[in-house]
């Protein structure tokens, strides 16, 4: 086979498979009294020609979000290689831990540069996606935190202003470097926070117009899934579009990406966080499971089934 593992390589992905099996029979026999016909209705089969439209847009921002910084970083290259490495690079990143495969799946498909270098580029792509999805998570937990607390509530105008102001912060040290540059040697100080911060040196090499290019695109990528798994909550509720089901799938993706990747394409942790959070804003909990199920057929095994692919049909 073209792309060969380890012994090792294979039992750890055996392990995930069996660990994502193991969530996904426990959640399916939670909900074995569900009818899963339902999935396949007249009133479901616009929604999901809806969601598959999102999700072939949301393939293009990333598509052009990764030819961006490439171009930037490095240089111009065919956009068959840049849609090829962008697929293979989805279908390694599901079998490994915290989606680290996605770099050298990328780097792959890319002959003309160096390894390190597809890799440094592809660091950069995912900054921008953690740090829109860090803020937007934040923001969101205080919502959630204060829809629960009638104690927060109270606190809640006190609580986004010092999540905006860390928001600002960040921008801050986008636009003068130098500040940067203290604030990272400052940071490495702290033992658990140096490796967390070890990669933002890469931003250093990039331009400021391309560091809110690609924040433009994480930000425009996290509002279309969150349009998905509003749409799907509101279709699996039989319920209008409301904006909390957006933030419950904010905060889906939020927790899930701090939990640490224990089975293939996290499979059965981002339904877990997702039934937890649809149960905590009164819906039940079946419509958490299937709209987060939804977005992980959608959005990470039919990227990773063409990424596959062309991994198996390339000569290397």
């Amino acid at each position: 086979m073209i792309f060969s593992l380890s012994k090792k390589e294979k039992w750890f992905l055996f392990g995930k498979l069996l660990i994502a099996s193991a969530i996904m029979y426990y959640l399916f026999q939670k909900f074995e009294s569900f009818d899963y016909s339902k999935i396949f209705t007249r009133h479901t089969l616009p929604m999901m020609a809806l969601i598959s439209a999102l999700t072939l847009f949301n393939i293009v921002i990333q598509l052009m979000k990764w030819r961006n910084v490439f171009t930037d970083l490095l240089g111009v290259l065919p956009k068959r290689k840049i849609i090829s490495s962008f697929f293979v690079g989805v279908a390694t990143g599901s079998f490994t831990p915290g989606r680290f495969g996605e770099y050298f799946g990328r780097s792959f498909m890319i002959n003309e540069y160096s390894g390190s270098q597809v890799i440094t580029a592809s660091v950069v792509d995912k900054l921008s996606n953690m740090f829109v999805l860090i803020f937007a998570g934040l923001f969101s937990t205080v919502w959630y935190l204060s829809f629960k607390s009638a104690v927060l509530s109270n606190y809640l105008d006190v609580l986004y202003a010092v999540v905006f102001l860390l928001f600002l912060l960040f921008i801050y040290l986008i636009i003068q470097r130098s500040a940067a540059a203290y604030f990272y040697k400052w940071i490495e100080k702290i033992k658990f926070m140096k490796k967390i911060f070890f990669h933002l040196q890469v931003l250093k090499k990039v331009k400021r117009k391309t560091i809110f290019l690609q924040l433009g695109f994480s930000l425009a990528l996290y509002v279309i899934i969150s349009l998905q798994y509003g749409i799907l909550t509101a279709g699996f509720a039989y319920k209008p579009l409301e904006v909390s089901f957006l933030i419950v799938g904010i905060l889906t993706l939020f927790v899930k990406s701090f939990i640490p990747s224990i089975s293939f394409g996290d499979l059965g942790i981002r339904e877990s966080a997702s039934i937890f959070f649809i149960s905590g804003i009164g819906l039940p909990a079946e419509v958490g499971f299937l709209a987060a199920i939804s977005i992980f057929l959608f959005n990470i095994l039919l990227p990773s089934a063409i990424g596959l692919f062309i991994l198996l049909s390339t000569k290397r």
